[in-house]
């Protein structure tokens, strides 16, 4: 099957440089059209009572759950769990609405986990699963009255935990899965008092399923009505659905969680989802359907912390999400990918030692700073180097570049494998924000990258590295600056081999004569070290063609190539891709260092 693209997550302006503008402006007078609707079906009035009523309270542990009731604004009252943490607080506040099989039991076990870290949930069921004579339907017509419903009530929601003394009404945020998720997108759009949004294996829109008919019950549906009825169905769907709310999200964060055996959500439906919403966004996929498991479960509550702010969520292993571990980075706002680590984990790596803030360059005023991370097998004698070259990145995100997450994680999980690891500050190629200017300076990055190979082969002299044996390790648009000493016209022989992931090879910004093709045409092909290019099929179709195009020129010159496939993999995949293809591309990768580096 073929899975789904997320929208950009890890080089923002890479793939705005890869990609044509976008039809969407075209759209925009229609989609705010749609938002505007939206706003006044999905208005009530907030001052009404919620009228709280007990059912029963028990406690789990020191954890209490109180199963309540309150009125909706459509009429009839709403059942839901409250799950509350011992203590005053104040705590952060979650709301939760469950798929179109479940209830409100769904994610009972994961509010109970996330109450001992600090967090109170309210835990909603839909309409449709509600006691008579509270009870909607989602057949035929009544869909939509069922689906603003929801809505509506999961705005009530939020009131009611804004309510509560014990919740930090800063602090608040959504988590739904499937019909859950497709009204949460929507909620996305109309309630700003929701600071972050965790959406699972959902629709965006829906309405579009429904006129075309894609399966049985909309087929009966369709059946079941006259053309012009139906018509005006779907039309006063399409303001329900949830590409609406996220197209006008910000600067409320969103994260897309979905599963790459989903039965039930067709590629195309996750991509219109997802490229629908504004930044900050981060885009997952794991193994697995429709259900999701624990990954899923472990990545929303660490990434539901870094917006929220609770406390520590127990997890073997580090976290998969998280904030860099400078304090004074916590109040940037930064990408959400940034926060993702690799999904390979490999005991112990957190324990590598690290050669912080080492300066090893100095151009326009400012250091230029990597961290070296040195193994545990330099106790059996000097070992070999790889050195991380970084891409296209915001010129003010490159000097965090060595904090963050992403790229912390890349450094540790290698290390592990018995290579020191020299995690580089290259900053930005770019000069301006016009799309002309984003390379025009690849010069200076490979000048820094020569500059970096110099300095840590010279650390040798105080460090136990081995200088004759070292490879550069490239990814994405790092490919324009990371392969250049591998394919200059006399690579050195202490240069064993480059690997590029997903690498930007070519394109019609690139600065002429500086592109890894121009390098591969003036080398002499037989003597460049071996590389190892990794292609994400998934990737944008211009990075691809491009990728393509260099391995071609490559086997034609007889360079010595690996091209490793990864067809379901997406740009950024060793962070957003939770799937046993991503991590077996990441060991095949380290036996390619192996190969090249070991005796």
């Amino acid at each position: 099957m073929t899975r789904y693209r997320p929208a950009p997550r890890y080089l923002v302006l890479l793939l705005a440089l890869l990609t044509t503008p976008s039809a969407r402006a075209e759209q925009e007078p229609a989609a705010a059209t749609l938002l505007g609707e939206l706003r006044s079906v999905t208005d009530y009035d907030a001052k009404a009572p919620l009228d709280v009523k007990t059912v029963r309270a028990q406690r789990r542990g020191d954890i209490t759950v109180t199963e309540l009731t309150y009125a909706s604004p459509k009429g009839g009252r709403v059942p839901a769990y409250l799950v509350t943490p011992p203590g005053p607080g104040p705590f952060a506040g979650l709301t939760f609405l469950h798929w179109g099989q479940g209830s409100k039991n769904e994610f009972l076990d994961e509010a109970l986990f996330l109450a001992r870290s600090g967090v109170v949930s309210l835990l909603v069921d839909a309409p449709h699963v509600r006691p008579a004579p509270w009870r909607g339907s989602l057949k035929g017509a009544a869909i939509y009255d069922s689906s603003l419903q929801m809505l509506v009530d999961m705005r009530r929601a939020v009131d009611l935990l804004a309510s509560r003394p014990e919740v930090d009404a800063r602090r608040l945020g959504f988590v739904g899965h499937s019909m859950g998720a497709m009204v949460g997108g929507a909620l996305a759009g109309v309630e700003p008092r929701l600071r972050a949004f965790v959406l699972m294996n959902g629709v965006g829109d829906y309405s579009k399923s429904i006129r075309e008919m894609e399966l049985d019950n909309e087929k009966q549906l369709a059946n079941a009505m006259s053309k012009e009825d139906f018509a005006k169905l779907v039309r006063k769907m399409a303001v329900l659905d949830g590409v609406v709310g996220v197209g006008h999200a910000a600067p409320r964060a969103l994260f897309f969680q979905n599963g790459r055996s989903d039965a039930w959500v067709t590629a195309a439906q996750v991509n219109t989802f997802i490229d629908a919403a504004t930044m900050p966004k981060l885009a997952k996929v794991y193994e697995g359907g429709h259900e999701l498991g624990d990954a899923a479960r472990r990545d929303r509550a660490q990434w539901l912390r870094t917006h929220l702010g609770f406390g520590e969520v127990p997890a073997f292993g580090p976290p998969m999400i998280a904030l860099p571990t400078p304090p004074e980075l916590h109040g940037l706002p930064l990408p959400e990918w940034t926060k993702a680590r690799p999904v390979l984990t490999i005991p112990g790596m957190e324990e590598v030692q690290v050669r912080r803030a080492l300066t090893y360059t100095r151009a326009g005023g400012r250091d230029y700073k990597l961290d070296l991370y040195i193994p545990e097998a330099v106790s059996q004698g000097r070992v070999p180097l790889i050195v991380l070259v970084h891409g296209l990145l915001h010129p003010d995100l490159t000097p965090l570049v060595r904090d963050l997450p992403a790229f912390a994680g890349q450094a540790r999980w290698l290390a592990t494998q018995g290579f020191a690891v020299a995690l580089v500050e290259l900053g930005s190629p770019s000069t301006g924000i016009e799309k002309s200017q984003w390379l025009t300076r690849v010069a200076d990055l490979q000048k820094r990258v020569d500059a970096a190979l110099a300095f840590v082969r010279k650390q040798a002299a105080t460090e136990p590295l081995d200088a004759d044996r070292v490879c550069l390790m490239a990814m994405s648009a790092g490919g324009l600056w990371g392969l250049s000493p591998a394919l200059s016209k006399a690579p050195p022989a202490w240069l064993r081999c480059a690997v590029a992931w997903y690498p930007l090879l070519g394109g019609p910004d690139v600065p002429r004569g500086l592109g890894p093709m121009d390098g591969l045409k003036a080398a002499n092909a037989r003597k460049v070290p071996p590389l190892l290019v990794l292609r994400a099929g998934l990737d944008t179709p211009p990075l691809n063609a491009a990728l393509d195009d260099f391995v071609k020129e490559a086997r034609s010159r007889g360079a010595p190539l690996t091209l490793m496939e990864l067809p379901e993999g997406h740009h950024g995949f060793e962070l957003t891709d939770d799937v046993e293809d991503s991590r077996e591309a990441m060991r095949k990768t380290a036996l390619f260092f192996e190969e090249h580096l070991l005796p």
